[in-house]
């Protein structure tokens, strides 16, 4: 009866330490997971400024200065492909982390301006 007690004990403990380390990868998958939906959120927003200023420096100027604030690299190159259009290049470069693996890695978002 004793051993069987210490059994369900050890079982116990075992399970537990299982299910925490589960929902402890769960939380650092979803807060990696909302870093990205963020680096995307930003990056949809500078090209939407970009449009709405017709490719204003001072816009693009303080998206840069935004970008830094965030932690993130934001690089916007002309594009010239028709006369009388301008189109932009816009590419935002932010690290990509999972602490509980311990891994890190650079992701970039590119897109165009018109």
């Amino acid at each position: 009866m004793q051993v069987l007690k210490m059994k369900a004990a050890v079982e116990l403990y075992v399970n537990s330490i299982v299910i925490v380390m589960i929902v402890c990868s769960c939380v650092f998958f979803i807060a990696s997971s909302m870093r990205n939906a963020q680096a995307r959120n930003f990056h949809s927003t500078t090209l939407a400024k970009i449009e709405a200023s017709a490719g204003s420096e001072r816009v693009m100027e303080e998206s840069r200065m935004e970008a830094e604030e965030k932690g993130y690299t934001l690089q916007i190159s002309p594009l010239c492909l028709y006369e009388d259009k301008k189109y932009y290049y816009v590419e935002l470069m932010y690290e990509y982390s999972v602490p509980f693996l311990g891994t890190t890695r650079k992701s970039k978002i590119e897109g165009y301006a018109r």
